[in-house]
């Protein structure tokens, strides 16, 4: 029991709930102070245009009011200058308590001593609401202090006056116990609220640690790990060994400080397509429902990076509240696919593409139409079973290498050459002269020497899309292939070669 009564007059108060007492018991002055100067304001106004005549009393009580008025102005000045500090004195919010009740106890003894000769007791109303206002800053037991002190003070002054004549005792009495009372459960009060809201802040930033602390054991994986919080609108770099708090402002900034370091070094042709991906305004309706959006950009100095937002908590309808942003640089992982992709399209002896890729790029061709100078050329090296058996696979390689070559000097930037097969060969031609891409094809295989062969010999054929419109691709590509078999057929009847023995 004893203990609860000491705890309850002698808490012992946190510096955090302190400061949150001292901020919301200083609020309070500030909005008083400012609400008794405009309605004394008012007040006086009326006072004045409603006299004919201002006599001695009449001037006494507009001093009063106005100098209620300046103390008012000066409490509201005063604790707003507080108030903007980060973080608040409690001595200086007790002296400007003190202070603010001085002056108010000035005021309210020149405003009431005449009415109060009278027979008014309207003195001793005036001290329990300063009292109320100022005294809460205190602990209980100096609360109570304070207030019997100034109740024993304003009886004195009083029993100056007339003995304390218009006072009944027992009801003076009544009213200072009241006051003691309200004041000590005004402090609780306060004191609960503070506690609630200090706890409840604490709470936050503890959950935000533990976020903050998952997200750096994973941290190491990313470059840049942020932080997004919608309902606070702040933003923390998780990386950072202090992570701090920054603010942002949702209602008028579209970026976060890392979203506008980075793209100080996109690439041009990426930079519109980055601002709009990493746009925080539109994020959260683009993360609904989504468990992450990820896009590549490259860096015009470390190559490419993945740019990645992670929902981190949504609320009832599926809309992110908080979003982590992060960066992982993968140019090596891209140039990884791109080898891959390579290595998938292309065909490992020549280097040329394989019959996938002619396929991929077929119904592209397909897909977007063809246009007026659109070719398909078929191409066979003659003569290849006679060199794969009397020279080896070593041998036969070197032609279908060597045809390769004359295929993609021919062709130049032109098209592109695939091997389909063994021996056959395939390109997709843009050009108005596949006639002239054909003769060079021949010439340059009619110059080629190898290693295990001289001679080297290529049947082509080709089919226009100009020369032949109503064809279909397919239609063209058969047509390219019946005239690369017929100079095949014109090869070996030229040379005297039965393709009963050698087919190729």
């Amino acid at each position: 029991m004893l203990e609860k009564i000491r705890n309850y007059f002698f808490p012992v108060i946190d510096d955090e709930v302190r400061e949150l007492m001292d901020k919301n018991s200083t609020r309070n002055i500030e909005r008083i102070s400012i609400v008794v100067a405009i309605f004394e304001s008012i007040t006086l106004t009326l006072f004045v245009v409603t006299r004919k005549s201002l006599g001695r009393y009449e001037w006494i009580s507009i001093y009063s009011v106005l100098f209620c008025i300046a103390t008012c102005l000066v409490g509201f000045f005063a604790t707003r200058a507080l108030l903007k500090k980060t973080s608040m004195n409690h001595l200086q919010v007790v002296a400007v308590n003190a202070i603010y009740y001085m002056l108010m106890s000035i005021w309210a003894v020149l405003a009431s001593y005449r009415r109060y000769q009278e027979g008014e007791q309207i003195l001793t109303f005036y001290a329990v609401e300063i009292m109320l206002v100022c005294f809460i800053v205190f602990k209980p037991w100096v609360s109570a202090i304070a207030t019997l002190f100034s109740y024993g003070f304003l009886y004195a002054f009083l029993y100056r006056i007339d003995g304390a004549a218009g006072i009944h005792v027992i009801n003076y009495c009544v009213l200072m116990i009241v006051s003691v009372t309200g004041m000590v459960i005004r402090f609780h009060s306060l004191l609960r609220a503070s506690r609630a809201v200090v706890q409840l802040e604490k709470a936050k930033d503890m959950e935000i640690q533990d976020k903050v602390n998952i997200l750096q054991a994973i941290a190491d994986i990313y470059d840049q790990v942020n932080l997004i919080d919608f309902i606070e609108g702040t933003e923390i770099s998780v990386r950072d060994k202090d992570p701090v708090r920054r603010s942002i402002d949702l209602g008028s900034q579209n970026h976060t400080a890392l979203s506008r370091r980075l793209r100080e070094k996109i690439m041009p042709d990426q930079l519109e397509d980055f601002i709009e991906y990493t746009n925080i305004s539109t994020v959260r309706s683009r993360l609904a429902g989504k468990k992450l959006l990820s896009k590549d950009f490259v860096d015009m100095g470390e190559g490419w990076f993945r740019a990645q937002y992670i929902p981190v908590e949504v609320d009832e309808n599926g809309i992110p509240t908080q979003i982590v942003f992060t960066t992982r640089n993968v140019n090596g992982e891209k140039m990884r696919e791109e080898h891959l992709i390579r290595i998938a399209m292309t065909d490992e002896l020549t280097r040329l593409f394989n019959r996938r890729s002619y396929e991929e790029d077929l119904n592209k061709e397909i897909e977007k139409g063809l246009d007026k100078d659109f070719v398909i050329l078929s191409a066979d090296v003659n003569g290849l079973k006679m060199v794969n058996d009397t020279k080896g696979h070593a041998g036969g390689d070197e032609l279908i290498k060597g045809a390769a070559e004359c295929l993609l000097m021919a062709i130049g930037g032109k098209g592109k050459a695939y091997r389909t097969g063994g021996d056959e060969f395939v390109a997709i031609l843009h050009t108005d002269d596949p006639k002239d891409i054909c003769e060079d094809v021949e010439t340059l295989a009619g110059r080629w020497r190898g290693k295990y062969s001289d001679k080297l010999s290529i049947s082509i054929g080709y089919a226009s899309y100009i020369d032949n419109p109503d064809m279909t691709v397919h239609q063209l590509e058969k047509k390219a292939d019946d005239e690369m078999y017929q100079s095949k057929a014109r090869y070996y009847e030229t040379n005297g070669i039965d393709r009963r023995v050698h087919k190729r």
